[in-house]
């Protein structure tokens, strides 16, 4: 109860205080352009590109201007899909007044004639609240659900879009629903196809490995999505054992002590690259590995889009929605899924299931190393030299 009254009032201050600062605000009188904003993960920009490509064809001969999520925002500038890109931080957005300020008055200076969002699961704070600052003439978002936002919180901010794109209530996997709304735009005949991010460029020599190698991401965004750190030891141990490739391990900033630990406990010499990448040489990482093994993540979405063989330990969270893709994908790019069904998936990652605190949900808890390992070894079986275009 408590936790409600806290949005309410929050919600409230927030529209007052930006209703002040875009009152007070001039815009372009000539508004010209597009803004794409997105405001969402890593693996939802990745899923989505396959849709992003499509705008050029929307919107020929227009600038288009990119307002990003600050933490793949170093990726996005990268790909020829828009001719700018703003980046956004999520957590500062809501948690510093300040650059709230800063951030709503540069988007609403730029004067858009457009603004879109195509982002499903619509965030009230945050992307909702970017393109009502924009003042663009025409806003168009995604009818969407309430995942990210409260009824009240969605009755408020529908209002602040000239054009909602209908979606079907029945479940959709992310790459038919980006689908969905390309379509909703005027792309009629559009269909969705797995993502695919061209090479960026060559790694530097201190992030070349010597020989083949192959990577572990025991990251997750919360700890119960993350299976057992002695699980992934276990794995990284009989991988190399097997295949003699070397052990890399892969995670953010945050994660390094999660990927020390994982390399300490195999005790098996592995080069641990946790916080030492940029986004973008990550993804070239990914793409010279001949395998990966995660969570589900972004960097399992990442090994598609660069066709590198991939094992997914998936929970059941978000079962169907990410992942598997309802896509045509081949054999060999596919990620190969590891998982345990029960009655409890699609609970968007709320567990109902007694768990310990700080420990791995349930339905990843019930993955064994065996099963684990079974599929690493059909996915060896894809690392041929063919298998990964533009290597």
């Amino acid at each position: 109860m408590l936790k409600i009254v806290f949005i309410f009032f929050a919600t409230i201050i927030i529209f007052i205080y930006d209703t002040c600062i875009l009152a007070f605000v001039k815009t372009s009188a000539h508004p010209r352009g597009v803004a794409i904003i997105r405001m969402d993960s890593i693996g939802d920009f990745i899923l989505w590109l396959d849709a992003a490509k499509e705008f050029r064809n929307l919107y020929p001969n227009t600038k288009i201007t990119l307002i990003a999520n600050q933490t793949w925002s170093n990726l996005a500038a990268l790909l020829p899909y828009w001719d700018e890109v703003i980046p956004v931080s999520r957590k500062k957005l809501t948690r510093n007044l300040a650059y709230r300020f800063k951030t709503l008055k540069q988007i609403r200076s730029l004067g858009f004639e457009t603004a879109i969002q195509p982002v499903f699961s619509r965030e009230y704070l945050r992307g909702d609240s970017l393109i009502r600052a924009t003042g663009a003439l025409y806003k168009i978002g995604f009818a969407g659900d309430l995942n990210n936002m409260t009824f009240w919180q969605k009755k408020i901010s529908d209002k602040w879009h000239s054009q909602l794109i209908p979606a079907t209530t029945e479940p959709l996997m992310e790459l038919q629903r980006n689908a969905e709304f390309i379509r909703g735009l005027g792309f009629r005949n559009f269909s969705p196809h797995l993502p695919e991010i061209p090479k960026l460029f060559d790694l530097p020599p201190q992030l070349k490995m010597n020989g083949p190698y192959f990577v572990i991401a025991p990251g997750a965004s919360q700890a119960g999505r993350r299976w057992p750190t002695e699980r992934f030891s276990e794995i990284l141990k009989r991988v190399a054992n097997l295949t003699r490739f070397t052990p890399v391990v892969c995670g953010t900033r945050e994660e390094s002590d999660l990927c020390n630990d994982l390399i300490v406990k195999a005790n098996v010499a592995s080069v641990n690259l946790a916080g030492l990448t940029t986004l973008p040489e990550l993804v070239e990482v990914i793409r010279h590995a001949e395998i990966l093994i995660s969570n589900e993540s972004s960097f399992v979405h990442i090994a598609a889009a660069v066709r590198t063989p991939a094992v997914c330990i998936l929970g059941g969270g978000h079962f169907e929605r990410f992942i598997p893709y309802e896509v045509e994908t081949g054999d060999n790019i596919a990620p190969i899924l590891v998982y345990q069904r029960m009655d409890c998936f699609n609970c968007n990652w709320k567990c109902t299931q007694p768990q310990d605190k700080g420990k791995a949900m349930p339905c990843i808890l019930s993955i064994t190393a065996d099963e684990v390992m079974e599929a690493v070894e059909q996915a060896i079986k894809k690392t041929d030299a063919a298998n990964h275009p533009g290597r």
